[in-house]
């Protein structure tokens, strides 16, 4: 079950940027670069970002419960669960290198480590089992936030997210546990991916290299 104390934060962290804008205002500044990396929409491309980041935090609560609900009915939960923590965890006790001023800029560092933490797990199935373990796609979002971190931070954000994972993935050869877990195909298709975050109107994507 997904820490209510997460809902709570995300709730706390909108209010707060509803107070000071504070993330509004970097995104505004940041709007010259991000164009050169992302397909922004040419009406209030701003709010269209905050739309973004909004939908981006809030889909950890329903990505987790997404991943426990699957891994139970598919009998793999116990494989699952050190990552559904660790997720969990960068929430509500991130690392200390982390902002912890409760605003929306410092939780979507932790958001962005909670979802490229299931992102790698997904990875790294790919790699060893030729498919995905976990019913999500946030590849694309993931990258997004990538940017909007910028590459310096987001990097040793990525940093973070596969040393951790490693030591979790590499356990006692965790993953082996589910290479024969009937069912796993079901699991791999995604039921959440990163156009579940906006409105269809207002989608932000990555622009492709020319």
């Amino acid at each position: 079950m997904v820490s209510r104390g997460i809902r709570e934060t995300i709730r706390a962290a909108l209010r707060n940027e509803d107070e000071t804008h504070r993330m509004r205002s970097r995104i505004e500044q940041q709007l010259p670069q991000l164009r050169q990396r992302l397909v922004l929409p040419e009406q209030d491309p701003v709010a269209a970002v905050m739309a973004f980041i909004s939908g981006y935090v809030k889909s950890v609560p329903s990505c987790l419960r997404l991943v426990t609900a699957v891994s139970k009915r598919l009998g793999f939960f116990d494989y699952a669960a050190p990552f559904l923590h660790l997720a969990e965890d960068y929430f509500l006790q991130p690392p200390d290198d982390l902002p912890q001023d409760g605003g929306l800029e410092a939780l979507l560092d932790e958001a962005f480590l909670a979802l490229r933490l299931l992102e790698e797990v997904n990875d790294h199935h790919i790699r060893h089992l030729g498919r995905p373990l976990l019913p999500l796609d946030m590849t694309e979002a993931n990258t997004i936030v990538h940017h909007l971190l910028g590459d310096e931070f987001a990097s040793r954000m990525e940093q973070l997210v596969q040393f951790t994972a490693g030591q979790l993935l590499h356990r006692e050869h965790m993953w082996e546990k589910v290479r024969d877990v009937p069912g796993r195909s079901e699991a791999a298709k995604p039921l959440f991916t990163s156009d579940d975050l906006t409105e269809p109107a207002v989608k932000i994507r990555l622009r492709l290299a020319s």
